[in-house]
């Protein structure tokens, strides 16, 4: 199994570490056990979503089918399904994040006021696979192969159930629906409240070692935005390049990324007050 960057490789094992864990408490624990360990798993599945959010803009492996496999297995942690969030993410966020009207997860609510946190992530929870759906329509061949990828994913999933359905409910459909609303959480703090002018304007970002390890430089995100296509282990030298074009306020030490934007600052970035 070889990986395009050495990097990769610690990713990777906590990945298959996590899918060994959700395996023996699929098929051997019982009880509260199964919740108590669900429930230990949880943070570092959110740690296994930074990986997915990585491995859609750089595949982790050089050949391709194990890509998809090492997808698959991130799904059954994450609920992102195989080439979902190169459609959602690379092709719809990506390209669209500085354009409020055709984002597929825009923070600005019809009159161009900021939407509150709760409402932002509840709706565009609910919005990702539809919107995978109207982005698929624009890419058909992407689009078919997702839709065969969705079904070959939940094969294990509907196996799964089929052996335990109350261990199968915990360990995995609880979790892969709970990380989907912690990723747009993710999302709403690194773009709301920004700016729109460009890529320096429009991201909030996170120096920090304790937020940036865990989230495999996900706090470098300015920087992420400009190259997407830059490995994450790259983005620590490219946001050093950059940052004295980043404005302060869009540099923070909050590493759970909440914050509630001064009115100044959003006047001063042109935004609705």
């Amino acid at each position: 199994m070889k990986v395009r960057y050495r990097a990769d490789r610690l990713a990777v094992a906590l990945v298959l570490a996590v899918f060994g864990i959700q395996l023996g408490l699929l098929f051997f624990s019982h009880g509260l056990a199964t919740w108590l360990g669900m429930l230990a798993l949880l943070p570092v599945q959110v740690s296994c979503g930074a990986i997915c959010h990585n491995h859609h803009h750089v595949n982790t492996f050089v050949k391709r089918p194990l890509n998809r496999l090492f997808e698959m297995v991130l799904y059954l942690q994450t609920g992102t399904s195989p080439l979902s969030w190169t459609l959602h993410h690379n092709i719809g966020h990506h390209q669209l994040y500085l354009d409020p009207d055709n984002d597929p997860s825009p923070w600005q609510q019809a009159d161009g006021s900021l939407m509150p946190r709760w409402r932002y992530v509840l709706v565009n929870t609910l919005r990702i696979y539809p919107e995978i759906h109207r982005i698929g329509r624009q890419h058909p061949a992407l689009y078919r192969r997702f839709l065969r990828l969705l079904v070959l994913a939940n094969i294990p999933l509907i196996a799964a159930f089929m052996l335990d359905p109350r261990n199968a409910f915990i360990v995995f459909l609880i979790p892969m629906i709970s990380m989907l609303f912690m990723l747009l959480d993710n999302t709403y703090g690194q773009h709301a409240g920004t700016g729109y002018e460009d890529h320096f304007h429009a991201s909030r970002n996170v120096e920090l070692k304790r937020y940036n390890l865990p989230s495999w430089n996900l706090g470098y995100h300015t920087a992420h935005h400009m190259l997407p296509g830059l490995h994450w282990s790259e983005l620590p030298a490219l946001h050093a390049k950059i940052r004295d074009r980043i404005p302060d306020h869009l540099i923070t030490e909050n590493v759970l990324l909440q914050w509630e934007p001064a009115r100044q600052q959003r006047e001063g970035e042109g935004l609705p007050s």
